[in-house]
C-alpha cells in the first residue's frame, strides 16, 4: 500500500477526521539513518503526526513538527511539504531502549517527558505560524492531542502507531485524528469516544492489509463524507545548490577558515548526504562578496 493521506466529515459536519498510512515512508527514514527500534517508532509517530497536522494547505508550504523532551533520542523534526513530501531525522537515531515491563517500545522515554512539541507551519505569501504545547508522555500521539486541545482550541482523539517486525525493521505505520467542531452533540461525542477505546493495534492491522478508511468507518458515525486524498512520499530537499548557499551565508572568518583548510562538505541531516564544496567554490564565493561590497 503506497503511503497517502485521507480527510472525511460525519455527523453533518460537525466531526472532522484524517487518517493516513506512512509505513513505506518511516521505513526508508529508518534506514536512511539506521535508526534503532524505538527510534524508529518515535520518527514514524512524527511522520505520522506532521502529515495529520499538514492536511489544511492550499497552496504551496512546509510544515514542521519538533519534539524536544530532553530524552535520549535528543530532538525528532518531521517536515512535510507541498505534494506530501515528507522527510525526518533525530538528533541521535542510533539509542536503544530496554523494552518496558508490558513488552512494548519505550517511546515515551526515548523521547523524554520534559519538553515541547512545537509545530511551524509556513505557506507562500502568508507570515509563518508557531505553535507549541507542552509534551505530556513523549508517546507523541498523546502529545499531539494535547497540541490540538492547547494550541489549536480543538477537541481531538489522536491514535498513532508504527510495529516494529522481528528483524527490527518497520512493517506498519500510520495514525488517525477525529476532531470535535462546534455544534457537535454531547451524544456523538460520547459515541465517538466509545469506539475509540476500542481502536486497538492500529499499526497491526494496517500491516494486515486494512486501510485508513477502514479505521475511520470503525469510529466514524455514518454516513460519512470522503473528502480529498493526497499521496505521501520520502523525499529530502537537499541539493549542491543548497549546500553552496549555506557556505555562502558563514561568517567571514569562517570562509576563510574553510579556504585554508582547501574545501568543505556539508552532511544534510536529513538524509546524510554528503556534498563536497571545492576550493574553487569557496575562492567563488569570497570573490562575489568583495564584488558585492565594491
Amino acid at each position: 500500500m503506497a503511503d497517502y493521506r485521507v480527510k472525511a466529515t460525519a455527523a453533518g459536519g460537525s466531526i472532522r477526521a484524517i487518517a493516513a498510512v506512512t509505513t513505506t515512508t518511516a521505513l526508508q527514514v529508518q534506514k536512511v539513518h539506521q535508526a534503532s527500534p524505538v527510534a524508529a517508532a518515535a520518527l514514524g509517530r512524527l511522520i505520522t503526526a506532521a502529515s495529520l497536522l499538514a492536511a489544511d494547505f492550499k497552496d504551496e508550504f512546509r510544515l514542521t513538527a519538533e519534539v524536544e523532551a530532553g530524552g535520549p533520542l535528543g530532538r525528532v523534526v518531521a517536515e512535510v511539504r507541498t505534494g506530501g513530501l515528507v522527510r525526518a531525522r533525530a538528533e541521535h537515531p542510533t539509542v536503544d531502549m530496554p523494552l518496558r515491563s508490558d513488552g512494548k517500545l519505550a517511546v515515551g522515554q526515548a523521547v523524554g517527558t520534559h519538553g515541547i512539541l512545537r509545530v511551524v507551519r509556513e505557506e507562500r505569501g502568508r507570515t509563518a505560524y508557531e505553535g507549541q504545547a507542552p509534551i505530556v508522555s513523549g508517546e507523541i500521539g498523546e502529545d499531539l492531542a494535547n497540541y490540538y486541545r492547547s494550541s489549536e482550541q480543538i477537541p481531538a482523539a489522536v491514535a498513532l502507531g508504527v510495529l516494529i517486525g522481528r528483524e527490527g525493521l518497520v512493517v506498519a505505520s500510520g495514525g488517525l485524528v477525529i476532531q470535535a467542531l462546534p455544534g457537535i452533540r454531547e451524544m456523538t461525542t460520547d459515541e465517538i469516544a466509545e469506539k475509540f477505546q476500542t481502536l486497538h493495534n492500529i499499526s497491526w492491522r494496517l500491516s494486515r492489509g486494512e486501510s485508513p478508511e477502514d479505521l475511520l468507518r470503525e469510529v466514524l458515525p455514518s454516513p460519512v463524507h470522503w473528502l480529498s486524498t493526497e499521496t505521501l512520499d520520502y523525499q529530502c530537499q537537499c541539493s549542491a545548490e543548497r549546500s553552496l548557499e549555506i557556505i555562502g551565508g558563514l561568517p567571514e572568518s569562517d570562509l576563510v577558515a574553510l579556504i585554508q583548510e582547501q574545501g568543505a562538505e556539508v552532511v544534510c541531516h536529513y538524509c546524510n548526504t554528503a556534498y563536497p564544496i571545492s576550493l574553487f567554490d569557496l575562492e567563488q564565493i569570497r570573490n562575489m562578496r568583495a564584488h558585492r561590497k565594491n
